[in-house]
């Protein structure tokens, strides 16, 4: 039985993508969870239990995403020579699974809905727009802005501000107004920055299928321009007003080590630095940041706080530990190139 069992979630998490969002998707939105905690004056590990609850239910959106965008996509998929995970997969296979998200899904709804009426339209919001963006005859995938601003708001803006909005259900605090604000812009600013970027990445296949993107249909160069010099700076500017109002040092000493690992990156591991253009040995820029750096500098703020919280840091890399720790090991190598570098610079003192 456990061997079926096991067997049954590694199939299931091979179809629902799940290495493609888990720590890309969730980890940043944990991140905000860990600010909005420490904004409101509150320990994390003591609305642990909710946060699980809440990644169990995007886990669910994102499966029936996954599994949507998957089964309308497998003529596309077909015709550019891509593979598809739901390529064979009967029509009664697809059915149940994207039933059984849907009634868990309707579950949380409930639960959310009696947390507070706009945490459940958060919710259900990503539900929507994700529906909107691959379902016939919607399928806003193919429909130039309506497609990317839709990808953005249901991976990135309605969950930012659902987490936003719990914590500060979960903590009883009055609803911040400008920080949600905040939230949102860095969050849409971010989604859209990566989905131009993803649109980039497929710009040849999609043309092949005749796929109307935003970027099939503006072209490469006005793409990356909008994401260069207009997404990026909006979600720089909107990341340091987060930094700035909630007033801890060490996410902003971790922004600092994360920029001085980008430089070695450039400067002395040659890799390309990219904001939405796809580049060879390429370094996709803040979203290790979100990724790593941010979550566990709130984390340790929390923990110089309320001791307990050394608790939600451990469980924290039980779950994201996989992608967090390894940085470690790219940190020591970074230091010892640096520290190479100055010891070669130094004068030889004469023998």
């Amino acid at each position: 039985m456990a061997v079926f069992v096991t067997n049954f979630l590694r199939r299931l998490a091979t179809v629902a993508r799940i290495t493609e969002w888990w720590i890309y998707k969730f980890a940043p939105i944990l991140a905000i969870c860990f600010a909005t905690a420490l904004l409101a004056h509150h320990s994390i590990w003591a609305i642990s239990g909710r946060l699980l609850l809440l990644l169990l239910a995007l886990t669910v959106a994102a499966t029936y995403v996954s599994l949507l965008n998957d089964w309308t996509d497998r003529a596309d998929d077909l015709a550019a020579g891509k593979a598809n995970r739901l390529a064979r997969a009967s029509v009664g296979r697809f059915t149940t699974l994207l039933g059984v998200c849907i009634a868990t899904g309707a579950g949380f709804m409930v639960y959310f809905w009696h947390v507070g009426q706009a945490v459940c339209l958060l919710y259900l919001g990503t539900w929507v727009v994700y529906t909107l963006y691959s379902l016939p005859p919607f399928r806003l995938k193919g429909r130039g802005l309506a497609g990317v601003l839709a990808d953005a708001a249901g991976a990135h803006f309605f969950p930012q501000l659902l987490a936003t909005a719990l914590v500060v259900c979960w903590t009883q605090q009055p609803w911040p107004p400008l920080w949600l604000a905040t939230v949102g812009i860095w969050a849409l600013a971010s989604g859209l920055r990566n989905i131009i970027w993803h649109q980039l990445s497929d710009a040849v296949n999609d043309a092949q299928v005749g796929l109307s993107t935003f970027v099939t249909r503006n072209g490469t160069r006005r793409a990356r321009l909008l994401a260069e010099w207009f997404l990026f700076p909006l979600e720089v500017l909107a990341l340091l007003t987060l930094l700035f109002w909630a007033g801890h040092v060490a996410p902003v000493v971790a922004l600092g080590l994360y920029g001085g690992l980008v430089l070695v990156r450039k400067r002395g591991w040659k890799m390309t630095l990219v904001i939405a253009q796809p580049g060879p040995n390429q370094h996709i820029l803040l979203n290790e940041f979100y990724e790593v750096f941010y979550p566990v500098a709130l984390l340790l703020t929390a923990c110089y706080y309320y001791p307990t919280d050394v608790l939600a840091l451990a469980g924290y890399i039980v779950l994201f530990g996989y992608s967090t720790l390894p940085k470690l090991r790219v940190m020591r190598d970074a230091a010892n190139y640096v520290k190479h570098g100055l010891l070669a610079r130094l004068p030889r003192v004469p023998s």
